[in-house]
């Protein structure tokens, strides 16, 4: 009865340090710039998990959003005993199932955390599964929907699709996917659509495309996909073809809120986390960084209907002439339209076209200043939560 009663406690006392780890790591990622907050059911702790093992989530007690060598995380581990490469190891794995982000620089490795979203669950391609994507949602909608709505800044915008641009617009380059790619030639990668891989493993696919090919990534992110086998490596003429696809099927451009940007989604609204959580707000214009909204000239509409079909966050104002099959676009929510151009590129009448905001914002020059903007700026719990609540019912 003793030796039971041993390894009774020797196994829950396995159990309760387990926990404790977890437990400090999902405080410390919450003191990042985007925040991952605690839930009653515990469900992060369970993503966290799956990202870490148990040594791993302490040495990831060491680092933070800002990147660091391996030198200088070494260095901060020296008590802990732990061979050089035995870390080594340990950083190589948490590398390879995206817990952490790393990056190459002249040559050596740089060490960060990176937030549950954007980071490590787009890491999940290869391995999605319905068990993570329903932890992915419970947490989204218990806890973390929050954290991703009240940054001081988004981390993701949305820019035009290439045929509602107009040379008159006189669009800046960041606000241009063409030019997105142009300088990023080199460090291209392509990758499946985590969101809609989840949405494939629990029986619910896209609505809007068949592929799950769609999303790119640049520069760093672009390395780190292709190093990994999260995508693989395309050439700027691939990624224009897959762009003007994504077009063609409506989805909506949203790249890094970043000048240098690291990656560009290709979203719709049945399955993007992003978009989905940004239509339940009354002023969805108001979260989304953009440059451009929609106008109306409701005298030249076809009355086609298509428009209101492809608007993801229902800016289009749609009436049903009578005795007619048709279907008119009579006004556009401005609070609503984000600027995507999908409706003016499906548009054969001419009657949708893309105008400026009178504020024109430029994005952060590159991601890492994009997180430092956040940080300085993020908010207590109190008022993270008031922020959400105002901006769900248009305050």
């Amino acid at each position: 009865m003793k030796q039971l009663k041993s390894k009774l406690k020797d196994g829950m006392g396995i159990f309760a340090e387990s926990h404790k780890v977890y437990k400090k790591l999902q405080k410390h990622l919450d003191k990042q710039p985007v925040g991952f907050p605690a839930t009653a059911s515990g469900v992060e702790r369970r993503l966290l998990r799956d990202a870490f093992t148990v040594d791993e989530a302490a040495i990831a007690l060491e680092m933070n959003y800002k990147f660091q060598s391996f030198e200088q995380l070494f260095d901060k581990i020296k008590d802990k005993e732990l061979p050089e490469d035995r870390l080594q190891s340990m950083l190589d794995n948490m590398e390879s199932h995206g817990a952490i982000f790393v990056k190459i620089v002249g040559g050596k490795k740089q060490y960060a955390l990176h937030p549950f979203a954007v980071g490590i669950f787009e890491m999940k391609v290869p391995t999605m599964n319905a068990g993570y994507y329903m932890d992915t949602r419970k947490y989204m909608y218990q806890s973390f929907a929050m954290e991703f709505l009240s940054t001081a800044l988004p981390q993701m915008r949305v820019i035009p699709v290439e045929k509602s641009v107009t040379p008159a617009l006189n669009i800046a380059t960041y606000d241009e996917i063409r030019e997105l790619v142009l300088q990023n030639d080199g460090h291209i990668a392509l990758a499946e659509c985590v969101c809609r891989k989840g949405r494939d493993a629990i029986g619910r696919p896209c609505k809007e495309t068949d592929r799950r090919e769609v999303c790119i990534g640049f520069g760093d992110f672009a390395d780190m996909y292709t190093r990994n086998g999260f995508g693989k490596p395309i050439e700027k003429k691939e990624a224009f073809d897959i762009l003007a696809q994504n077009e063609k099927e409506g989805l909506v451009l949203m790249p890094s809120n970043s000048q240098e940007s690291m990656f560009v989604c290709s979203c719709c609204a049945c399955c993007c986390g992003c978009l989905e959580l940004v239509s339940l707000l009354a002023k969805p214009a108001e979260f989304v960084k953009n440059n451009y909204h929609a106008v109306l000239d409701a005298e030249k509409c076809g009355g086609c209907g298509i428009c209101g079909k492809k608007c993801k966050t229902k800016a289009i104002t749609m009436q049903t002439v009578e005795d007619s099959k048709k279907v008119n676009a009579i006004s556009i929510d401005l609070n609503r339209c984000i600027g995507c151009g999908v409706c003016v590129a499906s548009c054969k009448s001419g009657a949708l076209t893309l105008a400026k905001k009178r504020i024109q914002t430029a994005p952060p020059k590159d991601m890492d200043t994009l997180y430092e903007e956040i940080m300085k700026q993020k908010k207590g719990k109190i008022q993270r939560a008031l922020h959400t609540g105002q901006k769900v019912i248009g305050l």
